[in-house]
């Protein structure tokens, strides 16, 4: 028995120092990756095109209305019987880290489409309305350092040939770049 507990203390610093080496290559501390957060996608079937808020209003949307999704998602996947045209809303809470005050902030998206309105925290920040393009929008005097932010995408399907490509293809990241300290003249 005296021998088993020094190999097994071995074995365990062993698989301990395993998985550190397996996981560091994937954590970049200055990207932050939604797709690992929790994410509720809604089929908004009250809304039109002109409304710029989800017809349940922002807080119903931010207690997590809709089915949770993992993302990617597509919607097509998620409401396999949807037919025509339809504005759908995807919604996720994080916060920045620590850390992360005073960096500029940007948001990457990675294969959102068809026609993509982003919302911060109930504000439109910007929108795409190309099928599957990847763009960047800067966030940095909007966004909350300390607090929950929630972000909502507004993803409007304009006919059913639409509807098997909309949605999140890809991935969505938040991005930050470090200040430099400034230099002494």
């Amino acid at each position: 028995m005296k021998k088993i507990l020094p190999m097994f203390k071995i074995y365990l610093a062993a698989m301990a120092l395993l998985c550190l080496a397996g996981c560091s290559h994937k954590y970049d501390s200055n990207v932050l990756d939604l797709n690992f957060y929790q994410w509720n996608l809604w089929h908004d079937r009250e809304a039109s095109l002109e409304d710029e808020a989800p017809s349940c209003g922002w807080e119903e949307l931010h207690r997590g209305n809709g089915k949770l999704v993992r993302i990617p998602a597509l919607i097509r996947d998620q409401y396999p019987g949807e037919q025509g045209a339809g504005i759908y809303w995807y919604h996720c809470r994080f916060t920045l880290p620590e850390n992360w005050e005073d960096r500029e902030i940007a948001f990457r998206f990675e294969g959102i489409g068809p026609i993509l309105e982003v919302y911060l925290n109930g504000d439109p920040i910007g929108s795409n309305m190309a099928n599957a393009v990847d763009f960047e929008l800067d966030v940095s005097d909007v966004i909350y350092y300390t607090r929950d932010n929630h972000l909502a995408l507004r993803v409007i399907a304009l006919d059913e040939t639409q509807l098997d490509s909309a949605g999140i293809a890809g991935t969505v990241l938040v991005k930050s770049v470090p200040t430099e300290p400034e230099k002494a003249p």
